[in-house]
């Protein structure tokens, strides 16, 4: 239904589309960046109040991210300890090893990494600095976090010896969860945490063969960790995995006690989940819940607010309701069944606030990695290498009406390398700031695109197929429809996830493949613009001229992560004129939540993928029964 809508939409759109003047000759390379000599350690740098981007004469602008639907205001209620916050979970866990994944929404509030998002940086119920809303899973940035496990982190290299180091000041005063009804954790006996655990805990995470950053980083595997003082870790890492050492010793290394594992073997049950976060995990249905209750010896305090000072958590538990069907949780949202819900559609929002208008809600545009990825062409195989063919198939696509009909005008059209995120301003490149060439490419443009086919020796145009999965089938198919008005027939070749995996990591597509976006945390990378072995970089682009820009962005960000996003998006006015990829339009997303969640904004993950805002809110169970639920 959505899809006819959109189609009546697009069908009265092209009469009105604009059609630009004739093609401009590609960009030339932007002049190269030298960074400045770095400083020691990183900077601190405050971002600059991003601007809104000016309306371009054609095509039409996109709509700018507004403010969120709920103003935080400063709540001078002091919170009280106590209640369950009950929220609905997709999917069952089947990994419970800290070292083994990245993010989890349970191990997250159990075992703790060493650095995290910094509350207080956030809108932390009116009283933080709000220099971000902690919405976007994917935000890495060093100004915005601070040590849990450790107090400071600094980094220096020796280029001499091609090393970097990295030295981190252990907290002292934290403590192991004790659950007496665990036999793992009475093991563990609630002692105090020192530096050694800190040590094993990242000399487990480069030497296991199923560790996260053994896997997927066999770069840091020569690292050299060690104790270097009584509360002080030093790793040695080579300099070419600094960064990488940096990222993810900071982040994915979750801390777990030694003698659980030289008991067990691994931690792999959950009954022998031991850790110093602000819950202990105390009970496990498959399929059913996963109940967490709160830890009576977590070292955490309250760093704003009426509470400031406060011991954390103030929840009595967190219980994770499994719910794999996505009108179900609607239903359980719906009707206080459940405390919170993200990724909501516009349109789901509405029809739930009509029945329970009580919702409160956040609405974002930041959408990197949720919306539907970017149609990638192998730009190494005929008919992709011709750069006229590729700036033909964009020129095909109406994307403003794509963003008007499918999306309600709500959205973002200018995605690729990313999408606009608001902590990454400084990343982002205005569609006002790309060369005229790479404008043109948004101009919904069908008989410029059949002339350019035409010159490339396509006049009746060809097939071609890209593989996808059926999650993105009707949003191709609106990609599909187009390109066959310029007489490209694009079949759509759907697989499963895991064929899709396979084909990914062997590059065995011939054609085109369903894109994806590497987080925006590491930009620096440049997954998808460079480096033929990385999966992110779908349309096998091998630019010399990237690859150069890219290890200059990599030095600097190692001292200056302010500085490399400059770098980065003055690079992105060469990538995008390239036309390596047909972007796609992505759309808003809504959180609700039940106003008895006090202390709540919208927060999703605060820092990389870590899911502890449950450690700050608390539960206005009162409020919750004068509501009558």
């Amino acid at each position: 239904m959505k899809r006819n809508i959109l189609w009546l939409f697009v069908n009265g759109m092209m009469v009105l589309s604009l059609v630009m003047t004739a093609c401009t000759p590609a960009a030339a390379p932007p002049a190269q960046v030298i960074p400045t000599t770095p400083t020691y350690p990183p900077t601190q740098n405050v971002p600059s109040t991003p601007t809104t981007p000016a309306v371009p004469s054609a095509p039409p602008a996109p709509v700018t991210e507004p403010p969120q639907k709920e103003t935080v205001k400063p709540d001078s209620e002091a919170p009280k300890y106590g209640g369950t916050l009950t929220l609905a979970s997709a999917t069952d866990i089947t990994v419970w090893d800290p070292p083994r994944v990245v993010t989890s929404d349970v191990i997250d509030l159990t075992n703790e990494q060493l650095y995290q998002g910094d509350w207080a940086k956030g809108p932390a119920s009116g009283y933080g600095t709000k220099q971000t809303d902690w919405a976007y899973a994917n935000n890495d940035l060093f100004d915005l976090k601070t040590g849990y496990i450790v107090e400071s982190v600094k980094w220096s290299f020796d280029t001499a010896k091609t090393e970097g180091s990295i030295i981190y000041q252990v907290r002292q005063g934290v403590r192991f969860a004790l659950d007496r009804n665990s036999e793992a954790s009475r093991l563990v006996n609630g002692r105090a945490m020192t530096a050694d655990d800190v040590l094993y805990s990242l000399q487990r995470a480069v030497s296991w063969n199923l560790a996260y950053p053994y896997l997927n980083n066999p770069e840091l595997r020569t690292s050299n960790i060690t104790k270097t003082g009584p509360w002080e870790i030093t790793a040695k890492v080579p300099f070419t995995a600094l960064m990488v050492a940096i990222a993810r010793f900071n982040d994915t290394v979750r801390l777990v006690p030694r003698e659980v594992i030289e008991k067990y073997g691994d931690m792999s049950l959950w009954q022998r989940n031991v850790g110093t976060g602000p819950f202990i995990l105390t009970q496990v249905i498959p399929g059913s819940v996963m109940t967490l209750d709160r830890n009576p010896n977590y070292y955490m305090k309250d760093p704003v607010g009426p509470g400031k000072g406060n011991q954390l958590p103030y929840l009595d538990s967190v219980r994770f309701i499994i719910l794999p069907d996505a009108s179900t949780r609607q239903a359980a949202i719906r009707t206080g069944k459940i405390d919170m819900m993200s990724s909501v559609s516009k349109d789901d929002a509405a029809t739930l606030k009509k029945t329970a208008p009580q919702l409160k809600e956040f609405m974002s545009l930041s959408f990197q990695g949720r919306g539907n990825p970017p149609l990638n062409m192998r730009i190494d195989t005929k008919p992709f290498d011709d750069i006229r063919v590729r700036r033909a198939m964009n020129m095909a696509i109406d994307f403003n009406a794509i963003l008007q009909g499918y999306f309600g005008g709500e959205g973002q059209m200018y995605t690729w390398p990313y999408s606009r995120i608001k902590e990454y301003e400084e990343l982002y490149l205005d569609f006002k700031d790309y060369p005229e060439s790479a404008k043109e490419l948004y101009s919904y443009n069908p008989e410029k695109a059949k002339q350019l086919l035409k010159e490339a020796g396509y006049p009746s145009g060809f097939k071609t197929s890209i593989i996808t999965t059926s999650t993105n089938v009707d949003f191709y198919s609106i990609y599909k429809d187009y390109l066959s008005r310029i007489g490209i027939d694009m079949a759509l070749d759907v697989r499963e996830t895991s064929a899709m995996t396979t084909i990914i990591n062997q590059k065995t597509f011939t054609q085109m493949m369903v894109g994806d976006t590497a987080p925006i945390a590491i930009f620096y990378n440049g997954q998808q613009i460079s480096g033929l072995t990385s999966q992110n970089n779908r349309s096998i682009v091998n630019d010399p001229f990237i690859n150069e820009q890219m290890v200059k962005i990599r030095e600097t960000v190692i001292t200056d992560q302010h500085k490399a996003m400059a770098m980065y998006r003055e690079l992105t006015k060469y990538v995008v004129d390239q036309a390596y990829v047909i972007p796609a339009v992505t759309g808003s997303y809504r959180t609700l939540w039940w106003p008895w969640l006090k202390g709540y904004s919208g927060e999703l993950k605060v820092g990389y993928d870590d899911n502890i805002w449950p450690t700050y809110i608390w539960y206005d169970q009162t409020l919750k029964k004068s509501m009558g639920y």
